[in-house]
């Protein structure tokens, strides 16, 4: 045999060996796919994370860091079943929406490493009472009123509440009602308060009261839009004839809407001590056409008489305005 035949002899040799060997790794080889991931995430959901193992016999772990900086809680490690580790998990509401970065590392399985974008979740119209009051006020020449007060807010950040329907109940000493009494407002914008007042007539005397008793129904929603016009430089008056008790509260709306012309206001109020406690409250409206910029005077007296003027110490003014086009 030439010295030629046999380098190719073994050039042959040590290259069937290498074949053998590589083909023994890849019957052994390591690999990890991620097999469930969503590439869109929304605050609150419940999410499914599952990827696909070999070797089996190993343990993974999962960790979720948001854009925050916020680790996901609770994703304890996993052990591979049938070539397969999952997880599931809420994510908190809490967590700022943007891209975060998913890796899961599987020992000598290797690891993977995706990224997904996490968009806030809606959260639904909610209207719940801040505090309410009411002040009593008996006539020398028989009956009397109640002037009462509500402020309600709109706990969601993205939904305006549309179509709000109030009915305040009037709890005597010994639980059953007295008097009602019923309102519809257009609309709460998000993440808003509204001051909601009015005054109830008893002709025979104000029974004793002893609370409030408050029901909101929402009957649409919608995401936020919903515009208000704006109240400043808001007073407090005395009643001309009788100043120991309130008349009135003005100040100026304007729009403040730059396309849009208000066209009218439903105005409502409430009374508030120096504590900020409820005292009653009243309505009213401003009817002047305002155009983009434009403000008007505007004078609540309904449902105010009731409250004691010397505990009166600011008011709290809400509108909800109907806008036109010019």
């Amino acid at each position: 045999m030439t010295a030629r035949r046999s380098r190719r002899l073994a050039a042959a040799a040590v290259g069937l060996v290498f074949l053998v060997l590589a083909g023994s790794a890849g019957a052994h080889s390591s690999s990890l796919k991620f097999t469930a991931l969503a590439r869109r995430w929304v605050q609150r959901d419940l999410i499914t994370v599952a990827v696909s193992v070999q070797p089996s016999g190993v343990v993974c772990q999962l960790s979720v860091r948001y854009a925050d900086g916020q680790y996901q809680p609770h994703l304890g490690p996993v052990g591979v079943a049938d070539g397969h580790a999952k997880w599931r998990f809420h994510i908190s509401g809490g967590v700022e929406p943007r891209r975060a970065r998913v890796n899961v590392s599987c020992g000598r399985a290797g690891g993977a490493t995706r990224t997904v974008l996490v968009v806030g979740s809606v959260i639904p119209a909610r209207i719940v009472v801040v505090k309410d009051g009411y002040s009593v006020r008996q006539n020398p020449y028989g009956g009397g009123s109640i002037s009462w007060g509500v402020i309600l807010r709109n706990t969601s950040p993205q939904q305006d509440a549309l179509d709000v329907y109030t009915l305040v109940n009037f709890v005597g000493l010994d639980n059953r009602l007295v008097g009602s009494a019923t309102n519809n407002l257009s609309g709460i914008p998000a993440d808003k308060d509204f001051a909601l007042g009015d005054n109830l007539v008893f002709f025979g005397g104000v029974p004793p009261i002893s609370r409030l008793e408050v029901v909101v129904q929402i009957k649409k929603r919608q995401a936020h839009a919903l515009k208000l016009p704006t109240i400043t430089n808001v007073r407090v008056w005395p009643d001309i004839f009788q100043p120991e008790y309130v008349g009135s509260v003005d100040g100026e709306v304007s729009n403040d809407d730059p396309r849009l012309v208000l066209r009218n206001a439903e105005l409502s109020t409430v009374i508030l001590d120096a504590q900020g406690n409820v005292l009653g409250g009243g309505s009213g409206n401003a009817f002047a056409s305002l155009p983009p910029a434009a403000r008007e005077f505007f004078k609540i007296e309904r449902g105010l008489d009731a409250v004691p003027m010397y505990k009166a110490a600011s008011a709290m003014v809400s509108a909800v305005g109907t806008y036109d086009a010019p």
